[in-house]
């Protein structure tokens, strides 16, 4: 009986989780739009093949800075872009050499590239499929998990 009822409450909150997520990431464009060259590092090219992860952080944002492990894991595997929006360029270059960041980085100091994709709240990770579409978002802490899934199904599921 406790393990019926544990199950039903992990499913309950996962389908509350995925509706919140869903809920937030409603202004997210269909196609994704260009990305400016980036700061550190080359940007990726979207569009081209490969599924690329973009994500909008914020270097005073504490939530953004705990789901870096899970960024830096996933850009070992595929193409990853951070974006630092409202972040102070001495505060993005401390975070990246304390944490030993490979990814590129843009400098998004207004946010007017998060206003564009649709990043309303930080974190936000999107999912730009291999012809340039945006096929998932994910706002707020992400794990390595979860980016992995939305990737894989970049990758694999066709669209629709």
């Amino acid at each position: 009986m406790r393990l019926r009822r544990l199950v039903g409450e992990l499913l309950l909150g996962g389908a509350l989780v995925f509706g919140l997520n869903t809920y937030l990431a409603r202004r997210v464009p269909d196609t994704a739009p260009p990305l400016p060259p980036a700061w550190r590092g080359t940007t990726p090219a979207l569009g081209h093949g490969q599924v690329v992860l973009v994500d909008f952080w914020a270097s005073w944002c504490p939530i953004c800075r705990a789901d870096q492990a899970a960024i830096q894991v996933i850009a070992r595997r595929y193409p990853t872009v951070i974006v630092a929006t409202g972040s102070p360029p001495a505060a993005v270059a401390r975070f990246a050499r304390a944490h030993h960041w490979r990814t590129p980085v843009i400098l998004d100091p207004h946010g007017t590239l998060a206003r564009r994709y649709g990043a309303g709240r930080l974190p936000t990770a999107i999912i730009v499929g291999v012809h340039g579409h945006i096929r998932a978002a994910a706002v707020g802490y992400a794990t390595t998990a979860g980016l992995r899934l939305r990737l894989w199904l970049a990758q694999h599921a066709p669209l629709g």
